[in-house]
């Protein structure tokens, strides 16, 4: 069959996008750092333009990496547009290899040069941009102390079974103590289940938790034996049993976090604390709460959403500074971008202040629409009925439905990437996907 008249139009037009130098040479760059050789030695690996197409159509569709591999092997247009043929389609493995190369400087460049490709096809003139945060969640279960004192130990005694394999030998040997900590769970959940007062149900957490904590305390007493043994051992340790000592090292760093702030919560009454820890798995997990009616409290990092006009996201990407700090940058990169300032810019009440609204006007911008929050003057309210303004702030609400679509779409809602890199990794896939789609259904 004639594989081109089977293609989508939009996938057709994504085809010619990603005929691009400059996007090959970052994606090859990458690769080339997997191994010190591998541009001169060892057997052919999947070519750069392979997977850049195998890791773009995953994101167009939201598929996971065993997905990929099922739909393309099964698809003529996709085997095609993969630049595949009627060659052997890269397990997903190996997908999930190249795609953890492509991370980071390298990401934002692939992102850089889309962003760049609209700009230069006139999708969008620059004129308006809006800014937006929102909460991309990390993939944890919803955070317990008592799960993760579970999780610590579980994951202590595994990496140890992996350095006693290679033969390093504790006075002392790492105790399985699971049953009891499953008793000790179970005890928690049925006095969380008991219909009493609440300080009668915090007086029965005690013990439990007493248990609990002193069973995390002596995994942690054994594993810091296992580490002492493997630094006195001559023998030189293989590359797994160093991976499990690392592993181990960062999870004992976590233990009397956890243990402090059980110990708070439970015996002290404190449960507001800035460090807490919510995972031992994605430790740099954050406790937001954005407002929310139906979701009041989300574990993940906020991302930051610069979009301009025509539907082209400029920026995206993890950010810890408040909305405040946010909108000149966002000025500043438009600039760089377009090479000239928005006429206008339109956010949310979060990012005003008095010295945002008067620095977005003396770089140039013709209207600021940021609504003030709290009390309003008569001033203000005479300037936030013009027409320019409301026209702008009614633009603004399409940045709601412009994150939604990233959510919903590109699976932003929740990255499928791990470390601390995933969220900022799934949150720039997302942009490179939209874009792709915006400039490939506005463009002829």
């Amino acid at each position: 069959p004639d594989v081109e008249e089977m293609t989508p139009p939009e996938l057709r037009r994504v085809n010619e996008l990603l005929h691009d130098d400059e996007l090959l040479d970052a994606v090859e760059s990458a690769m080339a750092k997997r191994w010190k050789m591998s541009r001169t030695f060892g057997r052919p690996g999947t070519p750069v333009e392979v997977a850049l197409r195998m890791l773009v159509l995953k994101h167009l569709r939201s598929w996971s990496y065993e997905q990929l591999e099922w739909e393309v092997r099964g698809n003529l247009v996709y085997r095609s547009f993969c630049k595949i043929g009627d060659g052997k389609v890269p397990d997903a493995k190996t997908m999930v290899r190249l795609g953890q190369l492509m991370d980071g400087e390298v990401l934002e460049a692939v992102f850089a040069r889309i962003v760049k490709q609209g700009v230069e096809k006139k999708v969008s003139r620059g004129r308006k941009m809006r800014i937006d945060t929102t909460v991309v969640e990390t993939p944890i279960r919803h955070p317990l102390d008592s799960r993760m004192c579970e999780d610590i130990h579980r994951t202590l005694e595994r990496e140890v079974k992996r350095v006693r394999s290679q033969g390093v030998a504790a006075r002392h040997p790492f105790r399985n103590r699971k049953r009891s900590i499953r008793r000790a769970v179970e005890r928690i959940r049925a006095a969380g289940r008991t219909p009493t007062s609440r300080q009668k149900k915090q007086q029965a957490l005690r013990a439990p938790y007493r248990k609990l904590l002193g069973i995390t305390r002596a995994s942690m007493r054994d594993a810091q034996r296992v580490m002492q043994a493997a630094k006195r051992t001559k023998r030189p340790l293989s590359s797994r049993a160093q991976r499990a000592v690392e592993v181990i090292k960062r999870t004992l760093a976590l233990v009397a976090v956890v243990v402090s702030q059980t110990k708070a919560r439970i015996f002290r009454g404190i449960t507001n604390s800035r460090e807490k820890v919510v995972s031992i798995f994605e430790p740099h997990t954050q406790i937001l709460r954005k407002g929310k009616v139906h979701k009041p409290t989300e574990f993940g990092r906020v991302v930051q959403v610069q979009e301009a006009d025509g539907g082209l996201i400029t920026h995206i990407g993890v950010t810890d500074e408040h909305d405040t700090k946010l909108l000149v940058p966002a000025i500043d990169q438009h600039r760089r971008i377009f090479g000239r300032v928005p006429t206008t810019v339109a956010t949310d009440r979060g990012f005003f202040s008095t010295a945002n609204v008067e620095a977005a006007e003396s770089s140039g911008v013709r209207c600021v629409a940021i609504p003030k929050p709290g009390f309003r003057s008569e001033k203000q309210k005479e300037k936030e009925r013009k027409r320019n303004f409301r026209k702008a702030r009614a633009w603004r609400s399409g940045s709601e439905a412009r994150i939604a679509h990233l959510k919903h779409d590109f699976g932003m809602h929740r990255t499928r990437y791990r470390g601390p890199s995933g969220v900022h990794r799934a949150a720039l896939w997302a942009g490179i996907a939209s874009n792709l789609r915006v400039i490939a259904r506005t463009t002829p």
